[in-house]
Parts: C-alpha cells; sequence; structure tokens
C-alpha cells in the first residue's frame, strides 16, 4: 500500500526543490556535481527493472509459441499468437485499457501472495465459442457479455492457457497459475488496489479472420518476491532447441487436423433451388478439362483433377499452386 506524505515531509521535499533551483546554472542547467539525479514519475513508479521486464519477454515468447500450436489443435484451426508488450502500470490504468464486457478472470498464484488477471478480447472470445460449438468461427462478435454457458466454453480455453503458463513459469519458480473468480466487468472483480502497480503482458491473438488481444497481468510484487533469480534462472534454461526438440516439435505438429477441400460452386435463383427434385442436373458451369483448386485452411494450395479411387470421389493433384514462378509439377 501506497504511504501518505506527512506535512514535515512535503515541506522537506518542497525546500529540496528550491535549492536545486538555487544551484542551477543560468541556462537552467545542473551543476556537474549532480549528474546522479535522475527523473521520477511517482504516478508511474517503475517497480520493475529492464532486466526483469526483457526476462518477462523472453519467457513469454516461449509461452506464445507453445500456445499457440495447443490452441491450433484444441480449437481445430491455425491459431497464431504472439508477445506485443511488456509494461508497467498502474491496476486503475490496465482496468481503463479494457473493453466493457470482456472475458474478465482473476487469477491465484499459489504460493505467491496476490492476485494476477487474465482478459480475453470478445473479439476473439466469440470466435473460439462459435468454432467449439461447431461453427467456423468467422461470425462478427456481439456486442454483448459473455452468457454463462458461453464463459463455460471460454473457460476450457483460460484452463488451458493457465495450464501453460505454469509450465512455462516453472523454470522460474514453482507458481501453478490457478482461476479465482471470473466476470464480464472488470470492476466487479477485486483484483488489486487502484493504484497498485502491476505488470502488463500483452499477447496478439489470431485466429483465422478473428483477432484480438489476451492480456496478462501481473502485481509487481509477484516480480519482486521471485527477486534477482529471476533473470539469473532465465537465462540459465534459455538455450537453444536441440534434434531432439525439433524431431518432437514435428511430431506434433503432424498431429494436427487441418481442413482439405476442392468444391466447384455455381449460382442459382430463389425460384430454381424451390423448384428442384430428385433426379435435376445442375449446371455448374465448370469443364472436366479444367482443373479445380484444392484449398487447405481456406488458401489454395493445389490444382487437381477430379478423379474416382475405388467407388470413392476424389482428386488427383497437378501442381502447387504457389506465389512465385517456375513451380514444379507434383503427381500424385
Amino acid at each position: 500500500m501506497s504511504k501518505i506524505l506527512s506535512q514535515d515531509e512535503i515541506d522537506a521535499l518542497l525546500t529540496s526543490a528550491a535549492d536545486l533551483d538555487k544551484s542551477a546554472g543560468a541556462d537552467g542547467s545542473l551543476p556537474l556535481d549532480s549528474e546522479s539525479v535522475i527523473v521520477y514519475n511517482f504516478r508511474r513508479p517503475d517497480r520493475v527493472n529492464k532486466e526483469q521486464i526483457r526476462s518477462l519477454h523472453f519467457l513469454h515468447d516461449r509461452f506464445a509459441r507453445n500456445i499457440s500450436t495447443s490452441l491450433s489443435a484444441y480449437l481445430r484451426t491455425v491459431t497464431d499468437v504472439n508477445v506485443t508488450s511488456v509494461e508497467q502500470f498502474t491496476y486503475s490504468e490496465f482496468l481503463m485499457s479494457l473493453p466493457d464486457p470482456t472475458a474478465f478472470y482473476a487469477i491465484s498464484l499459489t504460493p505467491i501472495e496476490g492476485l494476477g488477471a487474465l482478459e480475453l478480447n470478445p473479439s476473439v472470445a466469440f470466435s473460439m465459442i462459435d468454432r467449439m460449438l461447431g461453427g467456423s468461427g468467422k461470425g462478427m462478435a456481439p456486442t454483448r457479455g459473455l452468457t454463462e454457458i458461453e464463459h463455460n466454453v471460454i473457460d476450457g480455453v483460460v484452463k488451458l492457457v493457465l495450464e501453460h503458463l505454469t509450465e512455462t513459469w516453472r523454470n522460474i519458480v514453482d507458481v501453478r497459475f490457478r482461476v479465482n473468480g471470473r466476470d464480464t466487468r472488470p470492476q466487479m472483480l477485486q483484483v488489486a488496489a487502484p493504484n497498485e502497480v502491476v505488470v502488463l503482458i500483452g499477447f496478439d491473438i489470431k485466429i483465422g479472420d478473428a483477432r484480438g488481444m489476451l492480456n496478462f497481468c501481473l502485481p509487481a510484487t509477484a516480480i519482486e518476491t521471485v527477486g534477482d533469480s529471476f533473470t539469473h534462472t532465465w537465462y540459465r534454461s534459455h538455450r537453444e532447441p536441440t534434434i531432439d526438440d525439433r524431431q518432437q516439435f514435428w511430431r506434433t505438429l503432424g498431429h494436427l487436423p487441418v481442413d482439405v477441400s476442392a468444391t466447384v460452386e455455381t449460382t442459382l435463383s430463389a425460384r430454381d433451388v424451390l423448384e428442384l427434385s430428385p433426379g435435376d442436373v445442375i449446371a455448374l458451369g465448370h469443364r472436366l478439362s479444367d482443373p479445380l483448386q484444392v484449398r487447405v485452411c481456406d488458401t489454395v494450395k493445389f490444382d487437381a483433377y477430379p478423379m474416382q479411387e475405388r467407388g470413392h470421389a476424389g482428386v488427383r493433384l497437378l501442381q502447387p499452386v504457389t506465389t512465385g514462378s517456375g513451380a514444379e509439377v507434383t503427381h500424385a
């Protein structure tokens, strides 16, 4: 909790400031013996040093890579997560930067005292919900808070995120991140005092066409509790991936399901659709001699011809579709 200055302390500060003005030169510059004086903003105190901020960035960059792979498998679509910023704010400033309503969670940091916070923007939260309930995840995010059922769906994503955070932080300290409470309005959860200094780690999440922020907020006291070992432990644990690490990565990536489609589309009037009956033939406007486009996760990857194999419809790949020139023909 911040200390309130007494009148004597305020008078002493004002006297020191007056003496400093008198000792300044004619151009307002400070004398040579005052090189140790630095600017300090009492409204924005720096509780965490730059070395620890840099270590936090490296640590959570590793977390972002791991959670990208897990979310891609969990949501069955390509998901990209990147660290965008690691900054210090007061908790009130953090709250003012959040949308309202949103998916907001209070996070316990056992055995470290205090609470953290996790916020998932509605723009990606509703896309995740749509995908997990069987949709495409491409709809517009509604301008409302999450219902209880929708919050229960997002709880699964948050649980996955916290498991990866716990695993990532295990190299620094054995801390277990758990949900302590949740709400759609951040102001309704008591996480920290308004003037308490927190470290905000921002992540950019991209799920198909949906994009938004995942904000992870830690009290500065949690970083101070870990102390200098935070930086030292991180640099000891940071190493280049081995051959086994890379092989394990590709084996894990190989299990990721992706959507592959080769379709032919046409346009009909509503009247013609209503008059359709079994046995009718629809002209697709596509000649048999023209290749189809094979899409992987909505991206065109190959040209192909339709074919049948043992009574099953399929396509024979002709060549990969690239942005460059000189693509080699690949038969399958």
